[in-house]
């Protein structure tokens, strides 16, 4: 199997073409163009803090949802269904 993409091994040749992609991209081959495009692509940085944005949104809804599952496994320890007791002692996993 032949591929005109080097292999990890060949660190000088990959460098060496980037540096001549970046200065002039038709002065390498259309597939190592190709592939420094898409390597361009991938670290294009986030706009508006998008990634950070959704890093907090995961973590609140990590949060969230180890809340629901306190009160779905653990909710009956406060509920009031005995309406002539008169106080129920907290559960302090909630």
């Amino acid at each position: 199997m032949h591929t005109s993409i080097a292999a990890r091994e060949n660190l000088t040749l990959i460098e060496e073409n980037y540096r001549l992609w970046q200065q002039n991209p038709d002065s390498v081959d259309s597939g190592w163009s190709a592939f420094f495009e898409g390597f361009e692509l991938g670290n294009l940085p986030q706009r508006d803090g998008a990634a950070a944005s959704e890093a907090r949104e995961a973590a609140l809804q990590t949060r969230v949802d180890g809340l629901i599952y306190a009160y779905c496994s653990l909710g009956h320890t406060i509920a009031r269904v005995d309406p002539l007791a008169e106080r129920r002692p907290q559960n302090p996993l909630l």
